[in-house]
């Protein structure tokens, strides 16, 4: 009744009690667009499947993981458990751990330990990806000041191949941390994708000009991250360079092209 009071009587929900004053999670659906159906739970995660009446099926996991490494492991093993590949899953939430030193500031030295290694196989063992997201980088807080002050992302949303390749639009938005020391995680479907435009391709004539090999050496540049960003930083800056290369080639193979056709027409 106090829930109803406070979220109104159009919702449905589910929750698994704190202890004391840790732990607890809560899921809520507007019974009028979607029903979800409990699969399995836990005091570190509620995994069920969302089935909207567009007749969209998504297996969602709210996750709250322990502070404990040997604890967290639990959460892996039932994640592998009901991990799907035929249609689109998402888990998010408060994972308790960081997966890099550049999601972090403040406090311990970041050490790539058995936690993070843990959480790192699971993702790849499942392929489970990051989206890009809109707001603050790091989603927790100890609310403290000058030296004192620690900032991690330990909130985050990772979604399956299938949600990955599906028409829908997905943006993650961080929300404003206002009555907590944690910023809420939106992940918002939308219909479809907007049309693309500037769109970059590789053209196959590049690689006709020795030049174009010297533009690539770009490649070599060091950049943060983990091996996927890397990679993906590296293809966007060779692209780019690439693209601006070939614009100055063209005007010079035009000028040729011109040179050539009135040669051409002296004949």
């Amino acid at each position: 009744m106090k829930v109803n009071l406070l979220i109104g009587d159009d919702w449905e929900y589910v929750y698994v009690p704190s202890s004391r004053l840790s732990g607890g999670m809560q899921s809520l659906w507007k019974y009028k667009i979607a029903d979800f159906s409990i699969i399995d739970y836990s005091s570190q995660v509620v995994i069920g499947d969302l089935k909207l009446y567009n007749n969209c099926r998504w297996r969602i996991a709210t996750v709250y993981g322990s502070t404990e490494v040997q604890k967290r492991k639990e959460l892996w093993d039932m994640l592998d458990k009901h991990s799907v590949e035929d249609f689109p899953m998402a888990l998010g939430g408060d994972f308790n751990c960081i997966l890099s030193k550049e999601e972090k500031i403040g406090g311990r030295r970041f050490i790539f330990s058995q936690g993070p290694r843990d959480m790192k196989d699971f993702l790849m063992r499942n392929d489970f990806h990051e989206l890009g997201f809109i707001g603050p980088k790091f989603t927790w807080c100890n609310n403290k000041n000058g030296g004192a002050r620690i900032l991690e992302r330990l909130d985050r949303c990772f979604i399956n191949s299938n949600a990955l390749c599906s028409s829908q639009r997905l943006v993650v938005r961080h929300l404003a941390r206002i009555a907590s020391d944690h910023c809420p995680i939106l992940l918002h479907l939308l219909d479809s994708f907007p049309q693309v435009k500037n769109n970059i391709k590789f053209e196959d004539s590049w690689v006709s000009y020795k030049a174009s090999f010297a533009v690539v050496k770009e490649w070599r540049k060091k950049y943060q991250g983990d091996n996927a960003q890397v990679l993906n930083k590296k293809f966007k800056k060779s692209l780019k360079s690439l693209l601006y290369w070939s614009k100055a080639k063209l005007k010079d193979l035009n000028k040729l092209k011109e040179k050539l056709m009135e040669e051409i027409l002296e004949l």
